[in-house]
């Protein structure tokens, strides 16, 4: 049984009633939020039983959290789970990793290597979002600046991420976002796109030809996290022209090569 804060005011001591209150229907929120945690559907009765909780209390609080986006409910069943808010919550706690530190020497080898423009994304609700870019050595290359968003459906960067959301994610992406064409190449139909992120797993990269912009293309491939989730991407970016077939498969192999690297060093482990 889940623990929750009773009455007791001298844990709150100096707080005030109103104080105490808020702070015992906070705890008690946690709590609800501590069960979901454990995955899948939990039952109005499971969730009173498993906090301890009235369950007329658990039912107001677990609808304020519905109510706020923290949690969704099953009508027909009567059950509840987390919202995919908190992956949005988790996603900002893991940007305090400083992957762009700790990435930064194996982009400057990837760009040293290829000539390329480089950039590294991180994910967001809604697009990914380039937070650091190194232009290549070509005369002629692409510009990227840190800030600008790579949208999930139309970068390469933006798809290498996508393609290890959960579904769930991903339909949320397909259903919330408007798969807006930036040209006439872009894949817009969520079924076109689902195949796209199934070569990307199978690949390790994926691969964008003007779909984001007329005369550019990027490949791109993730970087991973302690907890095996993609908490990164790293692209390989130029004009159209260069990339041709056997450019592509070098450069994903040139990725495949140093963002195991990077992982390595987020997660404390060796080189690779």
């Amino acid at each position: 049984m889940q623990a929750v804060p009773g009455n007791d005011s001298a844990s709150t001591d100096g707080l005030g009633a109103v104080g105490e209150a808020r702070i015992q229907s906070i705890a008690r929120a946690k709590a609800l939020l501590d069960v979901m945690a454990d995955g899948g559907w939990v039952s109005l009765r499971d969730l009173a039983a498993r906090t301890g909780l009235a369950k007329t209390t658990a039912f107001n609080l677990v609808k304020a959290l519905v109510d706020t986006g923290l949690a969704e409910r099953n009508m027909q069943a009567g059950a509840y789970r987390l919202s995919l808010q908190h992956l949005v919550y988790g996603r900002a706690v893991e940007r305090r990793l400083d992957v762009s530190a700790v990435a930064r020497p194996h982009l400057i080898a990837v760009c040293t290597l290829t000539r390329e423009t480089v950039n590294l994304a991180l994910p967001g609700p809604a697009d990914a979002v380039i937070v650091d870019s190194l232009e290549g050595s070509h005369t002629l290359r692409v510009s990227s600046y840190s800030g600008t968003r790579a949208p999930y459906h139309s970068t390469a960067c933006g798809r290498a991420l996508l393609a290890w959301q959960p579904r769930r994610f991903r339909q949320f992406i397909y259903g919330n976002s408007t798969l807006t064409p930036s040209t006439r190449h872009t894949i817009t139909d969520p079924e076109k796109l689902e195949e796209v992120l199934e070569r990307c797993r199978n690949d390790g990269w994926t691969v964008e030809m003007e779909e984001n912009e007329l005369g550019s293309a990027c490949i791109a491939a993730p970087i991973f996290g302690a907890s095996s989730e993609a908490v990164a991407a790293v692209s390989i970016a130029g004009p159209a022209a260069r990339f041709d077939p056997a450019t592509i498969t070098h450069y994903g192999e040139v990725l495949l090569t140093y963002l195991p690297r990077i992982t390595a060093d987020l997660v404390g482990k060796p080189g690779a």
